[in-house]
């Protein structure tokens, strides 16, 4: 969908309000112009020594004061109020958008790069959006209903102002386009910034124990610089819109004066209907000459809002118009009883190899353990379970079923995940651990913190399970690992994953966790992935991985006997 398609479908909802909107535009543009017509019929009256007539004109023209303030300020509510309404719209949007998008789209985008189209782009697009709508709304009433008044009073003078009002718009024109390049880079420099700040926000006890201050402030100063000279370019070109449809407008308002002067002075020998020229009509047409520029001056005076919305617009748009993560699953799953990949093979980079016709059969009730060297496929082999990406060949089935014919829904509710990285988002711990089952009541919260032993650290804090936290809140990494898996016990999943779950946690606090989840999935099934092969010795099935291949597949008294490459892996532990 492109810009206008996208900006037209968030403004249709609210077509009543903008036909509302320019019902009082109108009454706010004709009462604005009504005055220069009747104080030059006020002029005429005083001249001619009509004092009745002269307080008419007056009293008729501070009553459309009012009515023109009143109308006004309806209309910029009404439009301040479909403008906020449609950002709200679109941000709702972007933000479903981000949670529809495909895991592979979302690791290719910066994260401060998001979240500058939610808060700085929208913010853009809103100011745009308002400032645009009245400026374009009111000017284009204005420049008609002008036409027409000034034909009113002189139509020779029109014609004049009329043949020389484009030399503005083709000055307009010229210098918007030169700065709208600069307004589209200054707006990407804003995401690098806020990419680089929210990386190290995210990431500040990294950055000091690094002592990687000073080359995270000069990466910032380098971003921020570049920010600096474009803008001064952007605010330059912009900056010369307004003071040159300036000049041009009233260069026109110079010369139909000077033409209005003669006209007057040759009022009495001119027999052309309409050009016969009063003090009167003269100064009311220099008024409109005025008004009929005002329209001008104001676009240019609002071109940095528009190319600022216009760039912010082009990227919202561009986020919007990604493909969402494709589900052609139907079917739902009661409870997974076998897991085959069957032939499968996946690579990130299709010049790159990884996995390569992967054959593997996973039951119910396995323990499943795999292990192998950093970069092996581990990992990458969960990412593909969980439909994160898919197989580029091959497939994998769930109880002989493909699982690309299974609702990604339906699939993910049976599995519970545990990773080396935890999740812990701002909200009272009960809330993070009943994350995955809304219902639960405490009583059941507490048993899977029990369960998990998180119950020894939660019993100290002065509000217990309504402590609110955040994953910067002061938890050690073990504590919040400890909620995570309680998170897991919990949800009572059909299949377990976990990746390296008890890396942050103590030996003696490992093997409680350990034994609760050998209890759990007595009946369920578990995938394991570890580094410490000492975790995983019990297993019902090993699977060892090297580049992508099953190297070796058995029980670890198995894999020892054969002295291989699990062999090899366990015993340089031991060293």
């Amino acid at each position: 969908m492109n810009n206008k398609k996208r900006l037209f479908s968030y403004l249709k909802p609210f077509k009543s309000l903008l036909i509302l909107s320019m019902v009082f535009a109108l009454f706010f543009v004709i009462s604005q112009l009504s005055q220069p017509f009747l104080l030059g019929k006020a002029l005429d009256a005083s001249r001619a020594k009509n004092v009745q007539d002269f307080y008419a004109f007056v009293f008729m023209a501070l009553g459309l004061v009012l009515l023109g303030v009143i109308a006004d300020y309806i209309f910029e509510v009404l439009v301040m109020n479909v403008s906020q309404k449609m950002i709200k719209k679109m941000r709702d949007d972007l933000y479903i958008k981000i949670n529809n998008i495909s895991i592979k789209d979302f690791d290719m985008k910066k994260h401060g790069d998001i979240v500058q189209l939610e808060i700085k782009d929208m913010e853009n697009l809103a100011s745009g959006i308002f400032a645009i709508f009245k400026t374009l709304l009111q000017g284009l009433l204005t420049i008609v209903i002008t036409i027409l008044m000034m034909m009113l009073v002189n139509w020779i003078l029109a014609i004049g102002v009329i043949l020389l009002s484009p030399l503005s718009m083709v000055m307009a024109r010229i210098i918007s386009r030169f700065s709208r390049k600069h307004y589209k880079k200054q707006s990407e420099i804003q995401a690098k910034i806020a990419s680089i700040s929210l990386e190290t926000l995210n990431n500040l006890d990294v950055v000091q124990s690094l002592n990687y201050e000073k080359e995270s402030l000069e990466k910032f100063k380098q971003a921020n610089e570049e920010l600096r000279r474009e803008g001064r370019i952007t605010q330059f070109s912009a900056g010369w819109v307004n003071p040159s449809t300036r000049l041009v407008n009233n260069t026109i308002y110079v010369i139909i004066g000077v033409v209005g002067i003669i006209l007057l002075s040759y009022s009495g020998e001119l027999a052309i209907v309409y050009a016969v020229m009063s003090i009167g009509r003269l100064s009311s047409f220099l008024n409109y000459t005025n008004q009929y520029s005002k329209p001008f001056n104001e676009v240019s005076s609002v071109v940095s809002e528009y190319e600022n919305a216009k760039a912010s617009l082009n990227r919202i748009n561009a986020f919007l118009n990604l493909e969402n993560d494709v589900d052609d699953g139907k079917e739902e799953i009661g409870s997974i009883e076998k897991i085959e990949f069957r032939n499968m093979s996946f690579s990130y980079d299709p010049n790159i190899k990884l996995i390569e016709n992967l054959n593997l059969v996973i039951r119910k009730g396995h323990k499943v353990a795999i292990v192998g060297p950093t970069g092996a496929g581990k990992t990458t082999l969960i990412n593909v379970l969980m439909r994160f990406y898919d197989p580029t060949s091959g497939d994998i089935l769930i109880n002989d079923k493909s699982y690309l014919s299974i609702k990604k829904e339906s699939l993910r509710d049976k599995i519970g995940m545990v990773l080396q990285d935890t999740w812990i988002f701002s909200g009272t711990i009960f809330e993070n651990i009943a994350y995955l089952k809304k219902d639960a009541t405490l009583e059941e919260v507490k048993e899977a913190a029990r369960k998990a032993h998180a119950d020894s650290f939660i019993d100290v804090l002065k509000d217990s399970y309504q402590t609110r936290i955040s994953s910067k809140s002061g938890l050690s990494e073990g504590q919040k690992q400890m909620l995570a898996i309680s998170r897991v016990m919990l949800a009572n999943p059909d299949l377990i994953i976990l990746d390296e779950a008890t890396s942050n946690i103590d030996t003696r606090s490992e093997k409680y966790i350990n034994d609760a989840f050998d209890n759990m999935t007595k009946t369920k099934t578990s995938i394991v992935i570890a580094h410490r092969l000492s975790t995983i010795v019990s297993a019902d099935n090993i699977i060892v991985m090297n580049n992508g291949q099953i190297v070796e597949v058995g029980k670890h008294e198995e894999l020892m006997k054969k002295k291989g490459f699990y062999y090899s892996l366990y015993s340089s532990q031991y060293r």
